[in-house]
């Protein structure tokens, strides 16, 4: 008889490769004696991305996270070997988390996470063979997009993901007198991260449902931005420091966090980690209360917005240096239909897409018929009864990119990444996926 606190049995075992098998099991949250695969598992993934493999208390706090999160794995490993004693040759994480896709539109998206291949492994089939057998299975779950992050940019293409979200690392100077263009409101109180545990995620979910590109939070940021990781200082906190934003009526709209990095630093200077707000008054009250700290010369976020919304708050744009701008969220439509029909759209149109697709999952010739905001997504044939001349043609990372609005189809037409047998479809296309919001990813995962 199996005991409650035992992990459930794997569900996939197969042969993938010569001398190769799958495993696909749950993250279980158990400790790492109950769970040994799973710790396992972790430490290969860590390692393969060259970082500290946690232990004991540190450990079985990564392994609860994860199993908060829902999160099932896939492993790849010698035929015959036992996942509860060996590490995997091969590491991958699914789960699934809303994507917001435009104010008040939420999609159920798949996840993708923790993609390591052990380096004397590669080149061996072991990615591709994990990711479109969990591409076909979030498919056959009714999933309508995948969406992850990308370590390199050149490996995801092939598997249809294109970047859809873009962010940016910024430096703030904030000696002398600074102002921004408009005085803030309410009032800033200092807290200890720790009273975060519930007001964090609160506040995250509100700024989620008004921020297209962004997706719900791993359980980690409720260890982070409480400063309370089991492996830096057992948990009793690091010098995090945390300040949230009420209204005028006192009620809470946003927060940040940030920490001082030092003394011996030649420009005293604070990095911020997370800044969530929930209206445009409580974004430019946290920013007051950043610029203005007392004896700090500089501000440091490497996790911003490329929205350009940061200059507009100074009346010195100046003072903002933009010092690295990468892309963030790769997205991968698996469902057409299912995936337009659950956006919003600022005007009506009425396109003809033909879409390849690598994997199969989105190729076809399709209607995209929007009316008072909603859309209907018809397959169409290029040939016979029905057919329909393409009026834009285009691969599935192409039309994933510009599925949120935040890439422009009209840019990627300049670029020669898709084609264009209507002259001014790509505009149209532009305008019909044009986001009511700036387009962000507002986490990691």
């Amino acid at each position: 008889m199996t005991r409650p606190t035992d992990p459930p049995p794997t569900d996939l075992v197969r042969q993938v490769l010569p001398g190769l098998e799958m495993h696909r099991f749950a993250a279980t949250g158990l400790p790492a004696e109950q769970d040994p695969r799973m710790a396992r598992m972790l430490a290969a993934l860590e390692r393969n991305f060259y970082e500290e493999v946690p232990t004991g208390a540190a450990l079985d706090q990564v392994l609860e996270l994860h199993g908060r999160d829902g999160r099932s794995y896939v492993g790849v490993y010698e035929a015959g070997a036992d996942p509860a004693e060996v590490e995997p040759i091969g590491t991958y994480a699914g789960f699934v988390k809303p994507l917001q896709t435009g104010v008040g539109r939420q999609l159920d998206a798949f996840l993708i996470s923790e993609v390591t291949v052990r380096s004397t492994h590669r080149r061996r089939g072991i990615l591709r063979t994990m990711m479109e057998s969990e591409l076909s299975r979030a498919v056959a779950q009714g999933l309508p997009v995948a969406a992850l992050s990308a370590s390199e940019a050149t490996i995801y293409r092939r598997f249809g993901f294109g970047v859809a979200t873009h962010r940016r690392a910024v430096e703030v100077d904030t000696a002398g007198e600074v102002t921004l263009a408009a005085a803030p409101t309410g009032t800033i109180r200092m807290v200890d991260p720790k009273d975060l545990a519930d007001l964090g995620p609160a506040l995250y979910d509100r700024a989620l449902a008004q921020t297209p590109g962004s997706v719900g939070r791993v359980a980690a940021y409720t260890v982070t931005e409480t400063d309370s990781w089991r492996s830096k200082n057992e948990g009793r906190g690091t010098g995090l420091l945390a300040a949230v934003h009420h209204d005028d009526d006192g009620t809470p709209r946003g927060y940040v966090t940030y920490r001082f990095t030092g003394w011996d630093q030649k420009v005293p200077t604070v990095k911020l980690g997370v800044l969530v707000a929930t209206t445009a008054a409580s974004h430019r009250a946290l920013w007051d209360h950043l610029v203005h700290l007392d004896l700090i010369r500089r501000v440091e976020w490497g996790f911003a917005p490329d929205d350009r919304l940061l200059e507009n708050l100074l009346t010195d744009a100046r003072r903002v240096t933009t010092t690295q701008s990468e892309d963030q969220l790769w997205l991968r439509i698996l469902d057409v239909p299912a995936a337009f029909a659950g956006r919003p759209y600022p005007r009506d149109g009425d396109l003809v897409l033909a879409v390849t697709d690598p994997l199969g999952h989105a190729a076809g010739t399709w209607r995209l018929l929007v009316r008072d905001g909603t859309a209907a997504v018809v397959p169409l044939g290029e040939s016979g009864p029905g057919a329909a001349r393409p009026d834009l043609r285009l691969d599935v990372a192409e039309l994933s990119s510009v599925y949120l609005g935040g890439v422009s189809a009209e840019l990627l037409r300049q670029a020669g990444r898709l084609t264009e047998h209507r002259v001014g479809a790509a505009a149209e296309l532009t305008a019909l996926l044009a986001a009511d919001r700036p387009v962000f990813c507002m986490t990691g995962f």
